[in-house]
Formats: C-alpha cells, sequence, structure tokens
C-alpha cells in the first residue's frame, strides 16, 4: 500500500485506522488538525515510534503521571540528553532512573493514547505513506498493534458519555467523601493525590496539569470515585472573587471591525519591527479570522520570533522566579489551570528554564505566562 489522505468528515480516524491495522502496512502516518499534529511510524500494522508536539503527550510526562519519574528527574534527564543524541527512554535506562520494563510500558501507553485523543477530534485531516521499515526508532522495542486501538476506542466512545454526564466540564471542583474511598490509600497512589488535590480545591483541569495527566485517564479514575459516590461536582454557592485580568488586546490601532487583509498587513509591520509580541497577537487573530496558508506561516514566523526573545528576556541568564504575592492570596484569585499550575512550581530554587521544560505547556505559552506575571507585578525575577 502506497499512500491514503483525507479529512475526518471523508473518513473518521477510527477507520482509517482500522483499515491500516487490517492490512498490517508498514509506513508514516501523519494526523493533524490546526496547529496540533501527531507523527507515527507503522510496521505491519503496528505502531512502534509516535512523535507529537503536545507536551502532555511526551513520555516524561506519562512517566510523572504514573508517578515513575519526578519533576526534578526529568530535569536532570534532559541535561544528560544534550550530551547525547539518544531519545529520552534510552537516556533514563542507561541512566538507570527508570527501569527498561516500566520505559517500555510507558511508551507503549504513549503511542495509545496519542492516537485515542485524537479519535475525539470533531475535525482533523490524516495522510499515509506506505514505506519499508526495519526496527524501532524510539531506541527500544515497543509495538502496539493498530487493531487493539481501535478496539480500545469504541469502548471509550460509550465511557466518555457516561463521564461527560458526570463531569461536563474541566471547570468543575469537586467535593470528596473519604469515607467512601477504599482503604488503605498508598502513599504518592493516584487516589491519594487526587484526594488531595480536590481538598486543595483545583479545578478538573488544573488537576490534569499538576499530575501531567492525559485526559482519559483522570477522568476515568475520577468516574470510579463518582460511581462509588465518594466524589461530586461541587455546588458553587458563590462565585470566587475575580482577580484583575492582564487582557492580550491587539495594539490600539486596530479596531474590532478591522478587515482580515488591516490585521495582517498591522501583524507584518510589527513583525518587521521585530515587535513580535504585537505581531504574534495580532497574526493570531487573522488566523482565527480566516485561516488560510498565508495567516499559517504569518502565525509561525511571529511564534518563533517571538519565543527567541522570551527566551532571551526569561531564561538567558538563568533567573530564578519569586512570588510576590501570598500564596493565599493566589487561591482567592480567577487565574487559568496553566497559571495556576506554573505559579505552584515557583519554589524560590528552579529558575524559568527548569519549571517550563518539565512542564505539560507548550514552551512559548509557559513563557507568555511567565512574562504576563513579571508585568502584572505576580512575579520577580531574581539572577541564579
Amino acid at each position: 500500500m502506497h499512500g491514503l489522505s483525507g479529512d475526518f468528515a471523508t473518513m473518521p480516524l477510527k477507520d482509517v485506522v482500522n483499515y491500516l491495522g487490517n492490512r498490517r502496512v508498514s509506513g508514516k502516518l501523519l494526523v493533524q488538525r490546526g496547529g496540533v499534529y501527531k507523527d507515527l511510524t507503522l510496521s505491519e500494522g503496528a505502531v512502534i515510534s509516535a512523535s507529537s508536539n503536545q507536551p502532555r503527550e511526551y513520555l516524561g510526562q506519562f512517566l510523572i503521571n504514573m508517578g515513575h519519574l519526578t519533576e526534578d528527574q526529568l530535569s536532570r534527564a534532559f541535561e544528560a540528553q544534550r550530551e547525547t543524541d539518544f531519545r529520552l527512554g534510552k537516556i533514563l535506562v542507561i541512566k538507570e532512573i527508570v527501569p527498561e520494563s516500566t520505559v517500555l510500558s510507558m511508551l507503549s501507553l504513549k503511542f495509545r493514547e496519542m492516537l485515542l485523543d485524537a479519535f475525539q477530534w470533531p475535525d482533523g485531516e490524516f495522510q499515509f505513506e506506505g514505506v519499508e521499515l526495519a526496527n524501532a526508532l524510539e531506541g527500544l522495542d515497543v509495538r502496539v498493534d493498530l487493531l487493539d486501538i481501535h478496539r480500545e476506542g469504541e469502548f471509550r466512545e460509550t465511557a466518555w458519555e457516561a463521564i461527560r454526564a458526570a463531569f461536563p466540564t474541566g471547570k468543575a471542583r469537586l467535593t470528596v467523601d473519604e469515607r467512601k474511598l477504599a482503604e488503605p490509600r498508598q502513599p504518592g497512589s493516584m487516589d491519594e493525590r487526587l484526594v488531595q488535590l480536590i481538598k486543595d480545591g483545583l479545578t478538573i483541569d488544573e488537576m490534569a496539569l499538576a499530575l501531567h495527566a492525559s485526559d482519559f485517564y483522570l477522568y476515568q479514575r475520577l468516574y470510579a470515585l463518582y460511581r462509588r459516590d465518594a466524589v461530586k461536582v461541587r455546588e458553587e454557592t458563590t462565585p470566587p472573587p475575580v482577580a484583575e485580568e492582564v487582557e492580550e488586546a491587539g495594539p490600539q490601532i486596530i479596531g474590532s471591525e478591522s478587515s482580515v487583509d488591516e490585521v495582517l498587513q498591522a501583524a507584518r509591520m510589527f513583525i518587521d519591527g521585530l515587535n513580535y509580541r504585537d505581531g504574534e497577537v495580532l497574526a493570531r487573530r487573522a488566523h482565527e479570522m480566516a485561516p488560510s496558508a498565508e495567516t499559517a506561516d504569518l502565525l509561525k514566523q511571529a511564534e518563533m520570533g517571538l519565543l527567541e526573545v522570551l527566551r532571551l528576556v526569561l531564561m538567558d541568564p538563568p533567573q530564578i522566579p519569586a512570588l510576590q504575592v501570598p500564596q493565599a492570596q493566589l487561591k482567592t484569585m480567577q487565574l487559568s489551570a496553566p497559571e495556576r499550575y506554573l505559579l505552584s512550581r515557583i519554589d524560590g530554587k528552579r529558575d524559568v528554564a527548569a519549571i517550563v521544560r518539565v512542564s505539560p505547556l507548550h514552551e512559548l505559552d509557559a513563557l507568555k505566562y511567565f512574562q504576563s506575571f513579571v508585568d502584572s507585578g505576580f512575579v520577580k525575577l531574581n539572577p541564579r
């Protein structure tokens, strides 16, 4: 089989996976939607390697979520990786940080979750190119059969319906009745960590980031506790106090009624003038107004420029962030899940780069949040 391409409206991804699995194909499968892509290598109907530009789908995030790795250990592994051309899994085994059997298990989970997550996309595109492959590309021998993933996807369709009925939104906060939990809970276990996060008042979205968890794994566990009547959605009687929010408004030369061409022209002007911050805002707005290859290219240019600027400002030389507001005050503020996650990682020891590197967020997004913290006075940067 040489090639196959299309969109999900013509052929849903689960059908693509079933088709390729039944034909035991070898080659490359690219799945994308918007700016998200997943690149999988197939050998005789099985996934043997996979990469994604979604940080929550990186191997290190799965290892942290399952309790096999700490953020500090992951940071040290990244440092060691810079000295070699090995992939992270191989580094963790060589350095004896994580047993090989555990790394293999987590790679298998990663391959499954990457495709199963895309099964939930309402739209998207796929492209398969058939080529003969010899060995796995991860440096470790892992094979996950496409037909097994397809069967799991059919089960999850029903599971998600029940889960969404119990937890309609990730912005919900929960209550827990510890008397109805299974005993004893092991220290550091998923249930133990979930209970503490619920008691701390985190939303489900905030829990996902704090645990470095994939959506299905977290919701599945919460639903199991919900079925025991141990966890419920909290009924909010009064809205939480609202903090002053820093709006990412575009430059004043652009009004709400501006056309796409006007926004594009202004974006190019700022980018040409090396003002990537305003240029990125306007390029993103233009792409949202009328997505095209032109707006996508301009947005990518603006993002790359802004990323380099923020790296220089926040990470070179290394700087340690320090909170300028009490933790108690942060708890009363209306912060987004990523903002609350990043602020919770500030400990007076780790520099910005160390926090961003192991976070389940895109580097550019994380650095933009840090810059907004500094601009608003929440955070002060001190030389390491």
